[in-house]
């Protein structure tokens, strides 16, 4: 079990990584164009939905979500 709770901690931590890439980008102004800006914000969605999945699955299954 602990296995999987190793392997949940590295995905949310490279998920978390690249958000935090993500916003760099956005925030020092690395967008060339409208279509990279919306294929950035679709990842960043994309990166909110499968954070918010896994806190639920952890929720229901009754284990602690650490933040």
């Amino acid at each position: 079990m602990s296995d999987m709770y190793s392997f949940i901690r590295l995905i949310r931590r490279s998920l978390k990584e690249r958000e935090e890439q993500i916003q760099e980008i956005l925030m020092s102004g690395g967008i060339k164009d409208m279509e990279k800006y919306n294929f950035l914000m679709g990842e960043i969605s994309s990166i909110s939905y499968i954070h918010d999945k896994i806190k639920e699955h952890l929720h229901d299954e009754g284990d602690i979500v650490d933040e």
